[in-house]
């Protein structure tokens, strides 16, 4: 997904847990936005930009808990906390949750 198309999808200002698994085990973090395309994390201590990862969270209202692989691909501040990960591996049935819960375009 190229910079636009990230930028171009809805974003909604939300604080989840989400399970955030690497090589090295896993962390708990909350989130401070999301998309159909990712999640931003702006108290993450960051792994590096192309770091492999995967995500396990449910939206609020849902039971049904959203696994999918990601990929840090944006760390503002490497000196300090935050960062971004594209989703990779969606399932459609996810996808259809983050939309029907944002309420945008893809």
């Amino acid at each position: 997904m190229s910079d636009f198309e990230r930028r171009r999808a809805t974003r909604v200002s939300v604080v989840i847990p989400i399970e955030v698994r690497d090589a090295r085990g896993f962390s708990l973090h909350s989130s401070s936005d999301l998309s159909v395309g990712g999640v931003y994390f702006d108290r993450a201590i960051p792994h590096q930009v192309g770091t492999k990862v995967e995500l396990s969270f449910t939206l609020p209202g849902e039971s049904h808990a959203i696994v999918c692989a990601g990929e840090v691909v944006n760390v503002p501040n490497a000196s300090s906390y935050g960062m971004g990960v594209r989703f990779l591996d969606l399932k459609s049935t996810d996808q259809a949750l983050l939309i029907g819960f944002i309420g945008g375009t893809p």
